[in-house]
């Protein structure tokens, strides 16, 4: 019988060099690639956080529609599922909770603040820089895998949704982890990979719905083009990937509607309370058509022309778009175009035409859907475009100036790409012509001095000290001007629906510029845009009382209002702090707070107060919720006492109807107003049944 001899224990030595190598390899990378790889995309993801988190509070809780169901999500489990306006699982936000899960949990780890809830959202951003990195250095290269980083890191709509609490930063998250895992599937023709795909493209259905399918024909087209099984293998992987988003997707919604119907809230945005009518409805096919606009769920008004400008060709362009993501559109395009040639005779398994496959769908089916869109559509929306934008402009910057090298088409390539790109920079910096206007001077000679460099690369007379120079100044064409709106996003306060990427003046006119009836064209061809009246933007006068503030407010913890106060909406009053201190000393046994109409006067409320309130019609006082006999039945049980009338409005938003006049109605002949408190533009009624 033999007995192992016992392991002698490591060296303090040895597992210091051990930890030494790892620390190493974490700075120096991969072997294979040149050593100034990690240090560079150290630097970049440096770069990123930077932007991401630097002064992350000054815009308060941002979007309070959110925020609200941020604090919800803290102070209850129910609304946490749910994502409920409010903890008494009233009524839901218009969107799928899977942001809002991140931000809750992140509020009860952190306890509830501005900067808990925005946290989420800029960490989101910083792993997608990271993360685009790893996919495009698989398909392209270290150095392309830099570029489309760097890009992305310095996109201005990308760093603004990385500052809000809008779901859009996690989508575009999952939007590029759904690239890497379709690659990692290419490169290894595992099925496993396409399932993991599969389930995170439907955690974006869970972030955005509908939005999260669109890169869906960019996966799938690119597999089919290149994976190594042969056809049908292919194709029947892709079901099996396909069957697993639509288990993900389905998932929430399939619980929402068997849930008891007598004990889940109203889906904010249906028409009908159904989850489903939500998917399909508002944050679906009406989207497209514009016939989400209508009665029930609709935003009346802001729709086609209003927050992204009328639907045509140069939308993303446009006064609106433009300065958003259009900065590096036509580099994109270019580089897309010569890749497909460059490679027109490689092997059908080849990763590089794989990858611009991929890329290059991604991008045109946005740029499609977002261009023809005929409902609501806000400008950062395209935040889910810029990483197929990075991944192509890191890509372009590797070939073609490796084509430029061998041949005056490359050069030619290259010269229009830098050229179009930066004549679209100075365009689109012309629209804020206040703003940093030597670069409409520094960017014209950098993409002129780039464009004698690749021609003198051409002819191989160009010297190492040379060549240096024509690379910053190719650089600094393509660059500085999205990397400037991304710096002047950093100081500015984003609390606004329509969250715009840019210096202030961008904002003047409603998305950049003075566009509209009588104002200055885009530049490339299509209408400027006008402002919805109440596009988003709290009309109620300033709050009054301890917790007024002006726009550039900063909140001092979990029981502060929002950057804009308690400011009011399209339907809704302004709450001052005086009313909130009596309702929260008179609100007895009740289970709501008070019921008030839209989430302009009560998503302030939430957040101040954490407690439950009734959010009459929804987001905007559309919704048709609550039914006179709901509310009834809800002062019946007392579980309400006070109810906000908007002035002389009553209730309802745009499309509340008769609803909204029968709740009216109601309130006024079963309540009393109440004497001696504030609330600037609205009467608050003590009922009962």
């Amino acid at each position: 019988m033999s007995a192992t001899a016992p392991a002698l224990p490591r060296r303090a030595g040895e597992r210091d060099r051990r930890a030494a190598d790892r620390l190493r390899s974490v700075v120096r990378g991969r072997p294979a690639d040149p050593v100034w790889v990690r240090p560079s995309l150290i630097a970049i993801v440096a770069l990123a956080a930077a932007l991401c988190l630097w002064d992350l509070t000054i815009s308060g809780y941002a979007n309070t529609y959110y925020a609200a169901a941020a604090r919800a999500a803290s102070e209850s489990s129910k609304a946490w599922f749910f994502g409920a306006l409010d903890p008494g699982s009233f009524i839901t936000v218009d969107k799928p909770p899977l942001s809002l899960w991140l931000m809750g949990l992140s509020a009860r780890a952190l306890g509830f603040s501005s900067f808990s809830i925005l946290l989420p959202q800029a960490l989101c951003t910083i792993a997608a820089v990271v993360l685009l990195y790893a996919t495009v250095r698989r398909v392209f290269g270290p150095v392309a895998g830099l570029v489309a980083a760097a890009v992305l890191a310095v996109s201005p709509i990308t760093i603004a949704m990385a500052r809000v609490d809008m779901p859009d930063a996690l989508l575009v998250l999952l939007l590029v982890a759904s690239a890497w895992l379709l690659v990692r599937a290419i490169e290894t023709g595992r099925t496993k990979f396409l399932l993991w795909c599969g389930a995170v493209v439907g955690l974006a259905f869970m972030t955005k719905m509908l939005q999260g399918w669109m890169v869906v024909p960019a996966l799938a087209g690119a597999y089919l083009l290149a994976g190594p099984p042969r056809l049908l293998v292919r194709l029947r992987q892709l079901v099996f990937a396909g069957l697993a988003m639509v288990a993900v997707s389905a998932a929430w919604p399939l619980a929402v509607s068997l849930w008891p119907a007598d004990s889940r809230p109203y889906i904010g945005g249906s028409t009908n309370g159904s989850v489903w009518d939500l998917i399909f409805g508002y944050n679906g096919f009406g989207r497209l058509t514009g016939a989400e606009n209508g009665a029930g769920g609709g935003r009346v008004g802001f729709g086609g022309g209003g927050f992204g400008g009328a639907p045509g060709l140069w939308r993303m362009f446009n006064e609106q778009v433009g300065a958003q993501i259009g900065w590096l559109l036509p580099f994109a395009a270019i580089s897309l175009v010569a890749g497909l040639w460059l490679t027109r005779r490689a092997p059908r398994t080849d990763l590089r035409r794989a990858g611009l496959v991929l890329f290059g769908l991604w991008a045109i089916v946005h740029v499609a859907v977002f261009s023809s869109q005929q409902g609501i559509f806000h400008p950062y929306y395209v935040s889910a475009l810029a990483p197929a934008v990075a991944a192509l402009g890191g890509f372009g910057v590797v070939a073609l100036v490796r084509w430029a090298r061998t041949s005056w088409l490359g050069v030619a390539a290259l010269a229009g790409a830098v050229g179009t790109t930066a004549w679209v920079a100075v365009t689109l910096l012309a629209r804020t012509p206040d703003f940093a206007p030597w670069l409409r001077v520094a960017i014209p000679v950098a993409a002129a001095v780039a464009i004698a460099g690749a021609v003198a690369l051409r002819l191989g007379v160009l010297a190492r000290a040379v060549l240096a120079v024509a690379a910053v100044t190719g650089a600094v064409a393509l660059a500085a001007g999205p990397a400037s709106y991304s710096v002047a996003t950093v100081g500015q306060s984003l609390t606004s629906n329509n969250v715009l990427a840019g210096p202030a003046s961008a904002g003047a006119g409603f998305g950049g510029g003075s566009g509209g009836p009588g104002g200055p064209s885009s530049g490339f061809g299509g209408p400027g845009g006008t402002r919805p009246s109440g596009a988003g933007v709290p009309t109620g006068p300033p709050p009054t009382g301890a917790n007024s503030s002006s726009s550039q407010a900063r909140p001092a913890g979990s029981g502060s209002a929002s950057a804009r106060g308690l400011g009011g909406g399209p339907g809704g009053a302004s709450v001052s702090a005086s009313l909130i201190r009596y309702l929260e000393a008179n609100q007895g046994s009740a289970k709501y707070l008070v019921a008030a109409n839209g989430s302009m006067t009560t998503a302030p409320i939430i957040i101040q107060t954490g407690k439950a309130v009734v959010t009459i019609g929804g987001f905007n006082g559309a919704d048709p919720a609550p039914t006179v006999s709901q509310l009834a039945k809800m002062v019946a049980a007392g579980e309400l006492k006070y109810v906000l009338l908007s002035g002389d409005r009553g209730f309802g938003g745009p499309g509340g109807g008769d609803t909204s006049s029968a709740l009216t109605s109601w309130v006024k002949q079963h309540g009393t107003a109440v004497t001696g408190v504030s609330s600037s533009g609205g009467t608050l009624y003590t009922v009962s049944a």
